[in-house]
């Protein structure tokens, strides 16, 4: 039941995020007319998370009730929308961005933050099955929330799509302080200086976790190119820009179905960080190809199989998250992850915004191919790098239910 009510609430909380990028961008471009503001919003939205993970983590860490805490992200997120929509064309530019910026320094929480609840909602025979299903809930976020926001917008309004987000975040909000109660005992809470920098050293100097964290940044900033490259490749093959919004689908359709029917055999092993090289390896393999498909049907076939390709890293690499990590650490490692993967994923798409102009966007899909290689590569040298890392263990303890 505990497991039911924790894939409800993160995939409330997920989806709505997954909204705020549609819905800011045609809130902005109907009350403005103004690309570049929409652009910043977005921005503004995104970045504040690369500071904010390691710091975030900690505390929720230390926190006698992370479920409050994440609850708390969804009631800010839902505000801070609905402060958004009143001023966003009515006031300055600066309030609108300055709230799109307070609610950005917490989204981290919504992903890395629900995820390292995992761990503590489950037994541990349990937990490949609990992975699979956390992972299917950011494929399913990912899938609906731009769909949700879209259509809301183009029905509605835009307005009435930032409302959506609000509702969404609010019931997210109110099912997660249904779930158990999990803490800390308090002895074991350090020094929040401490925990980041005990969690920071942790990340750099645990090998497979070191190696499976450089592998996803990595992958991140070469994905980021595909926001540019997936609407600009769709009109070079005469299915115009809107179409790659359906590359994106058909990628997360695949990832969905990887979930559903391999990741409990993949990660049936001991060595989950092994799973992460191999599926940024194929996902690169198969990316190859998009450049290579003729028409629209056969760029979607291939990108699905792509997503097929990739969808099991992610399980996977909340696995190696709980493997090689302590309790105690788990939640800022989780989080600083998410953090990293958001930034990388920002940098990526200010690089594909003129990556892709410039050497046309099956040559750019190309290079993001080669970049999942190398992504894959790179983590397998960090990750055969001699020593243990501190606190490196295969076990987890279960924090105290009140």
């Amino acid at each position: 039941m505990g497991m039911s009510r924790y894939v409800l609430a993160a995939t409330a909380a997920r989806v709505a995020d997954e909204m705020v990028g549609v819905a800011l961008v045609l809130l902005a471009l109907a009350r403005t007319g103004d690309p570049v503001l929409a652009g910043l919003m977005v921005t503004a939205y995104a970045f504040p998370s690369v500071a904010s993970g390691p710091v975030l983590g900690a505390l929720l860490d230390r926190s006698p009730r992370r479920t409050i805490v994440l609850a708390g992200n969804g009631v800010l997120l839902a505000v801070t929308c609905l402060g958004i929509t009143a001023a966003l064309g009515r006031a300055p530019d600066a309030l609108p961005l300055g709230l799109a910026a307070i609610t950005g320094v917490a989204l981290p929480l919504t992903s890395g933050g629900y995820s390292s609840l995992v761990p503590l909602l489950v037994p541990a025979d349990g937990l490949a099955r609990a992975n699979s299903w956390d992972a299917a809930s950011f494929g399913g976020a990912a899938l609906l929330g731009p769909a949700l926001a879209g259509t809301i917008a183009a029905t509605l309004g835009p307005t009435e799509a930032m409302y959506g987000v609000a509702v969404l975040a609010a019931v997210g909000a109110a099912v997660t302080l249904a779930l158990p109660r999990v803490a800390r005992a308090a002895e074991d809470r350090p020094h929040l200086l401490r925990a980041v920098r005990d969690g920071l050293v942790h990340l750099a100097t645990t090998p497979p976790l070191r190696g499976a964290t450089l592998t996803t940044a990595l992958a991140s900033v070469a994905a980021g190119v595909l926001s540019t490259a997936f609407p600009l490749r769709a009109a070079e093959i005469g299915a115009g820009e809107a179409a790659g919004g359906y590359l994106w689908t058909a990628l997360e359709v695949g990832s969905l179905l990887a979930v559903a029917l391999l990741a409990r055999r993949l990660l049936a092993g001991d060595r989950p960080e092994r799973v992460v090289f191999g599926t940024a390896a194929c996902y690169g393999l198969v990316m190859l190809a998009v450049p290579l498909a003729p028409n629209l049907v056969a760029t979607l076939a291939v990108v699905a199989l792509a997503g097929v390709a990739t969808g099991v890293g992610l399980p996977a690499i909340m696995a190696t998250r709980q493997r090689h990590t302590p309790a105690g650490l788990l939640a800022q490692v989780s989080v600083t992850g998410a953090s990293v993967k958001i930034a990388c994923f920002a940098v990526g798409a200010a690089v594909g915004g003129g990556l892709v102009p410039a050497t046309g966007a099956g040559t750019a899909i190309a290079l993001v191919a080669a970049g999942q290689l190398a992504a894959a590569g790179a983590g397998v040298l960090a990750a055969r790098t001699r020593g243990q890392g501190p606190g490196r263990s295969g076990g987890r303890s279960r924090a105290a239910l009140d």
